[in-house]
């Protein structure tokens, strides 16, 4: 897929918005910074509606002629609480904070593309949305953006996404119909014993010896409770428990995260979590409290529209995909309307572009974003 000149022209601007917002990359529901630059911007092109949503989010319109479709277009806004060891010359500005999976990129895609749409904008026949989306990495802003009307007046008909992935090659396009990202469930458990003196065991309940009953039976709930085709795993990721190397510990918190492809395998792990703790409120006399804090659904492209994406991409540009066991609140839009999820490939040996998403050295060649604006014009184009 070559770069049309009038997307070329771009880059300068669209290298611009990336390198600002990755100085000052804010975490969840806290991306002020990036919200009134984004805002800023789309005040100065043709755009017919500028929005806040969900506090720091954007939702931006811009009607076609009329009698076409609505297309959105989605970017996430948040940084991570990471400090950057990139040593660019615009790194982050905020200590402690980095844009380490991407978001800097996607944002300015779709600054780009905003700028294209502003300067076409007497021969589009689609209406356009664009989302620019807080917290994805944290509690979610997907939801309260559909909430608040991200996909409403006008109806959106179809949503396409982004990530950056370092995992495909530069020029490359990741892409696969049905499920490509995993559900997750972030959850804590607290386990609640009696405090004794560890010479007198007999006096108390140890919340330890229960966490770690507990950590090994959860792994048979995998083994034994779960359809093997189906792809399921927990992990217990942090375990917090006693004061004294003497004292039985009065209670256990554990930190957890569930990965399924399936709603109702979803369900099922976590019914199968609380009959284990029910039964060991029996079995080691504890008390327990199970919490979900963050659930996101799986992320399932829509077969039809994959299909219609897959003939828009050059076959040569294209790479086949296997779902992977992250997980994405891009979601949440596709269970209310068609939508397709996008790897755009960064992995560059050459340039030492092979940082996993998350590391304190995670970069890009800026030009992939250029890509990334050819892709949605062409979208746009052939929809």
């Amino acid at each position: 897929m070559q770069i049309d000149d009038n997307i070329m022209r771009l880059r300068d601007n669209v290298i611009h918005h990336r390198r600002w917002l990755h100085r000052y990359p804010q975490t969840g529901f806290k991306e002020e910074l990036a919200r009134d630059y984004i805002i800023s911007f789309l005040k100065s092109l043709q755009f017919d509606e500028v929005h806040i949503m969900a506090g720091t989010g954007v939702k931006a319109v811009i009607y076609g002629k009329g009698g076409g479709r609505t297309l959105a277009f989605r970017a996430d806004m948040d940084g991570l609480a990471v400090t950057e060891k990139t040593g660019l010359e615009y790194a982050s500005e905020l200590k402690g904070y980095m844009h380490a999976c991407g978001h800097d990129g996607h944002m300015a895609i779709l600054l780009g593309f905003a700028q294209w749409l502003s300067e076409n904008k007497s021969d589009l026949t689609h209406n356009v949305v664009l989302l620019f989306q807080p917290s994805e990495e944290t509690a979610g802003g997907a939801l309260p953006m559909i909430q608040e009307g991200a996909l409403n007046d006008p109806d959106v008909d179809y949503i396409f996404g982004y990530h950056i992935m370092p995992e495909i090659p530069q020029g490359k396009i990741g892409l696969k119909a049905g499920p490509l990202m995993a559900s997750t469930s972030e959850f804590t458990i607290e386990l609640r014993g009696v405090s004794a003196h560890g010479a007198m065991p007999h006096k108390g309940v140890d919340a330890i010896v229960a966490a770690s009953h507990f950590i090994v039976q959860l792994q048979s709930v995998l083994t034994r409770r779960i359809d093997p085709f189906q792809q399921a795993l927990v992990t217990i990721g942090r375990l917090q428990a006693g004061d004294a190397r003497n004292i039985l510990a009065a209670s256990a918190r554990m930190e957890g995260i569930l990965r399924t492809f399936d709603d109702k395998a979803s369900m099922a792990v976590k019914n199968h979590i609380t009959e284990l703790l029910k039964g060991m409120e029996i079995s080691q006399a504890i008390s327990w409290v199970f919490q979900e804090l963050v659930y996101y659904p799986p992320v399932v492209n829509h077969e039809e529209l994959t299909e219609k994406l897959q003939a828009i991409i050059p076959q040569s540009m294209q790479q086949t995909v296997k779902p992977m066991m992250i997980a994405e609140d891009f979601s949440y839009y596709q269970q209310q309307i068609p939508g397709v999820f996008l790897y755009l490939g960064s992995r560059n040996e050459e340039r030492g572009y092979t940082w996993p998403l998350h590391s304190d050295r995670f970069q890009f060649d800026e030009d992939i974003m250029l890509t990334g604006i050819q892709l949605y014009k062409e979208i746009l184009l052939h929809i």
